[in-house]
């Protein structure tokens, strides 16, 4: 049986993991969890200092900013998981990493519909009503939140109108949000590259509504991996398969994730976890980015993410 304290350093806020942990516990009551909730950016830098400092680490992190997990998998921080499961393919990084959700990020709008899922249709929207927008958008500070910095590096290679929409959205002068809440919770027109989960509840509480697109929405994975110097192992073992069982899978979409078991609600474009993965670590590339950001949004910002 499976005993001890279990660290989990985790981006998804605890009560929305409610099921999944009350699921966990009545399979493995012998094990103490610690759930470790923190901004993405705020807990890859917490799980640096750990390692910088040496001995046992936190025995899970898992994490919707793949990128920055998928940069330490494949720098050797992570053990094999041993975790048997029936997940889709692709969702398995080499026994190292698995994908437990799928979740989109949509752009939020208050006020009359109108497309505005990629960035031509944002640029668009406000060349339309520059008025309505003028600073009424919200979007990541992607200093601080990985998810955000993810999800426009994947709109810069993928979206044909990035430079435009970039452009149209510095127009407004924005306003930076670190977290999810506070794009939710900016009470502007728009709000942009707003994880799945809470843009759903938003638009379910009737605080705003899910812009319609052309386009289906970009997704990340939140991924999960053992640390190579994890305290209890076993326990994170234990607790990966409760994550990628069927009662898992369900819990999580309880929590309002989008399990990677279940077919997704809506339409949406995975960021897919494959031999290419590693382009989206590029220290060039992300730099580039950054500082078409920082010239865009017209702020200094210090550091690649």
């Amino acid at each position: 049986m499976v005993r001890g304290r279990l660290t989990i350093l985790s981006a998804a806020e605890r009560p929305y993991c409610a099921a999944l942990l009350a699921g966990f516990a009545a399979r493995h009551p012998g094990v103490e969890v610690d759930f470790v909730f923190g901004i993405s950016t705020a807990l890859h830098q917490r799980y640096l200092a750990e390692h910088a400092a040496g001995g046992a680490m936190a025995d899970l992190y898992w994490s919707s900013a793949m990128d920055q997990l998928m940069g330490l998998v494949l720098e050797g921080h992570a053990m094999p998981h041993g975790v048997a499961h029936a997940l889709p393919a692709g969702c398995d990084w080499q026994g190292l990493a698995l994908a437990t959700t799928r979740e989109p990020v949509f752009s939020l709008i208050r006020g009359p519909l109108a497309p505005a899922g990629s960035f031509g249709e944002i640029a668009a929207l406000v060349a339309a009503d520059p008025a309505r927008f003028a600073g009424q958008v919200a979007m990541p500070d992607i200093k601080a939140n990985g998810l955000g910095f993810l999800a426009l590096l994947d709109a810069s290679l993928r979206d044909p109108c990035f430079e435009a929409g970039l452009d149209a959205l510095a127009a407004c002068r924005p306003t930076l949000g670190g977290s999810a809440p506070s794009l939710v919770n900016h009470g502007g027109q728009l709000a942009v590259h707003v994880l799945g989960a809470y843009a759903l509840r938003a638009e379910a509480a009737g605080q705003a509504a899910i812009a319609p697109s052309a386009r289906p929405a970009p997704a990340v994975a939140r991924l999960a991996f053992i640390p190579r110097r994890a305290a209890n192992p076993d326990a994170a073992r234990a607790f990966l398969a409760h994550l990628v069982s069927a009662e898992g899978q369900s819990a999580l979409a309880e929590g309002g994730f989008w399990p990677v078991a279940q077919p997704p609600p809506r339409p949406i474009a995975p960021i897919a976890l494959d031999e290419d993965f590693p382009r989206l670590l590029d220290p060039a590339r992300r730099s580039a980015l950054l500082a078409r950001w920082r010239q865009a949004v017209g702020r200094q910002t210090g550091g690649t993410p």
